[in-house]
């Protein structure tokens, strides 16, 4: 072998030493690639958190249309055209399908009906289609919707790519089949989405309160329940408007609000046991702002995205049957996750599909619901 022919060889034994040890520093313990490469292939959003935060939202709907007559929602406003609005896009709106005959009323209970199986927990498959549907419609198309619908239209939205994963018959059970790498990946991105939308909310209601002086000097409170239209209602009114009298408990109230809002938003990013502890502020904050301003709709919505958002890590498979039929105790996806895809379209028959049955050993997570 000639001089130039053992240094050619030598340069490219070093550069292909280099690029191993590239990629075994990028997915190395610790890593950025390699932390989201196993959480990717941990996640699972099949649980019965998912389950209830859909629920809840649907709940949320569903009081608001049974509860509120169609010409209440759809009452015109000043300078506006009459509601529903149907140019555009608009058009697909539930209350714009079909026109002049289908009446308005007609379409409020189809809906309530509607709601009432998303709520069910059936099928989540195909019935978040319908959530969301419903959602773009109420938000749309009313006449004067609330923050919360807003809000609801892009978590419904995202409900749709984690629903995609979800080949339960009811959302209350334990999955059955081993989730596709396909539909774990779109659903893995979307509830990063959520998670990072509702930090951008909370963060942004509570750092925004500091720029209005009833909130930084920590009365607002006072003024929020004394409010001729918001304000606290009974049985709740006499003590906290009696609690709101004192200076120091009404400066706990109003600056705590604004402490629990950055916290959840904080918590939101974090892992498991800190999302968990996000829904339980995000009760709390709600369940009192239920309490005081009786805002059902907007909370409802609220704690249902926070419960969806504290879907835990991994669930335990029921009975995992995959779909050639084998058994297996893994909730978790092949090594090589394109030739898992390659097995599952042609009926599990790859190698990744054997080699992952044999050579992984059980592994469970405890299901939380």
């Amino acid at each position: 072998m000639t001089e130039t022919a053992k240094i050619d060889r030598n340069k490219s034994m070093t550069d292909r030493n280099k690029k191993v040890a590239a990629r075994a520093t990028a997915t190395s313990p610790g890593s950025l690639p390699y932390a989201v490469d196993h959480a990717l292939r941990r996640f699972d959003p099949r649980s019965v958190w998912f389950g209830w935060g859909r629920t809840i939202i649907a709940l949320a709907h569903l009081i608001t249309l049974a509860l509120t007559p169609s010409a209440a929602l759809l009452h015109p406003l000043l300078g506006e055209q009459p509601y529903p609005h149907c140019a555009g896009v608009q058009a697909i709106s539930t209350y714009c399908v079909g026109g002049d005959a289908v009446s308005q009323e007609w379409r409020r209970w189809i809906m309530v009906a509607l709601l009432a199986l998303v709520a069910s927990g059936y099928r989540p498959r195909w019935t978040v289609w319908i959530h969301a549907w419903i959602a773009y419609s109420i938000g749309v198309s009313t006449a004067l919707p609330d923050g919360g619908e807003a809000i609801a239209r892009i978590v419904c939205l995202l409900l749709i790519l984690m629903g995609l994963a979800d080949d339960r018959r009811w959302h209350w059970q334990r999955p059955t089949t081993v989730l596709g790498p396909r539909r774990r990946g779109v659903a893995f991105a979307a509830f990063w989405a959520l998670r990072v939308q509702l930090v951008i909310l909370y963060l942004q209601s509570g750092i925004s309160k500091f720029g209005v002086p009833d909130w930084l000097n920590g009365s607002a409170e006072y003024y929020v329940l004394r409010d001729p239209v918001f304000g606290v209602a009974k049985p709740f009114a006499a003590p906290l408007l009696n609690m709101s009298g004192n200076g120091l408990l009404v400066s706990a109230m109003t600056w705590g609000a604004i402490i629990i809002e950055v916290v959840i938003a904080a918590l939101l990013i974090g892992p498991e046991r800190w999302r968990k502890l996000a829904f339980q502020m995000d009760v709390l904050l709600h369940g009192a702002i239920i309490a005081t301003i009786g805002l059902w709709s907007f909370s409802l919505i609220m704690i249902g995205a926070a419960a969806v958002a504290a879907t835990p890590d991994r669930v335990e498979l029921a009975d995992p049957v995959p779909q050639d039929g084998r058994k297996t105790s893994v909730a978790e996806e092949p090594e090589d996750l394109d030739e898992a895809d390659e097995a599952d379209e042609a009926g599990g028959t790859g190698e990744a599909g054997k080699a992952s049955e044999a050579g992984r050993e059980p592994t469970y997570t405890p299901h939380l619901g």
